[in-house]
């Protein structure tokens, strides 16, 4: 058995999980650091090494009935990824946690959600229309899933052109700067949405908490920030993805990886009493 394989947490199949995790190992249009491809296994062999007690939320994630279900196929085009990723989403019943893979990749993971709020942590707007002559690119994620129909929130930005902050506030994308941040305020901002999904660019962090990103970003978030919202508002929310982990030699950006996984489990476990 090799610790990179699967999630320490997995004790169960598919279809008796609660929560399944799954990886996107795709990076095809990273334009700075390459590599978030490895992240999906890398993640997984740091989870061996984190204990299954929250003590956050005081939760024994060794009792929660969590399966990993290996990795999406990446072979061939981003649409032959997005159709085997919705296929593999339709026979879900638990929660899904997706591990990319770069940020293209929450367009397939969010697939399966329709009149959803898409809530996402990320230091770049990701608004483009299309980057390096490619609609599908990891600049123009939060652009696709607002053509899907789908509300977006932005939180932790500190980087994009000046059109991405005007085709946001010109469409009613609400957004925070990272300087801007506050728990109970961004709270606010989604108290009208009963489903949300999440979905975490881990550049949102600042560099200090997470080196190893595709895109690095100064003045960025701490993953407690992250934590403290998820917390308040995780009895709603129905998906969530892990994106832009490009293995670090020190392990520091996987590790906190697979944390973040464990503790929104726990999250939604404590969510459940």
């Amino acid at each position: 058995m090799h610790i990179d394989s699967f999630f320490s947490l997995s004790n169960c199949d598919v279809e008796g999980a609660e929560y399944i995790i799954y990886g996107i190992p795709y990076d095809a249009t990273q334009s700075f650091k390459p590599g978030s491809r490895f992240a999906p296994n890398a993640i997984r062999e740091a989870s061996w090494n984190l204990e299954s007690y929250s003590n956050l939320f005081d939760v024994e994630l060794s009792l929660v009935k969590v399966s990993d279900a290996g990795n999406i196929n990446c072979d061939g085009s981003f649409s032959q990824i997005l159709d085997r990723t919705e296929s593999f989403l339709g026979k879900l019943k638990g929660f899904p946690i997706a591990i990319g893979g770069e940020h293209t990749v929450s367009i397939a993971a969010a697939s399966k959600f329709r009149k959803v709020c898409f809530v996402v942590f990320d230091a770049h707007f990701d608004l483009r229309d299309e980057f390096d002559g490619d609609k599908f690119n990891h600049a123009c994620t939060s652009r696709r899933i607002f053509d899907s129909g789908m509300e977006v929130v932005i939180f932790g930005v500190r980087s994009g052109t000046k059109e991405e902050r005007r085709f946001a506030e010109d469409n009613g994308i609400k957004y925070l700067y990272s300087w801007d941040f506050d728990v109970e305020k961004a709270v606010g901002m989604v108290e009208d949405f009963d489903r949300i999904y999440v979905s975490l660019d881990m550049d949102a962090f600042d560099p200090a908490f997470a080196p190893g990103v595709s895109t690095p970003e100064p003045f960025g978030l701490s993953p407690m920030d992250f934590l403290k919202f998820f917390e308040r508002i995780s009895e709603r929310i129905v998906g969530f993805d892990l994106v832009e982990v490009v293995p670090d030699s020190n392990k520091i950006t996987q590790t906190l990886a697979a944390r973040i996984v464990f503790e929104v489990i726990a999250a939604k476990c404590k969510d459940k009493g």
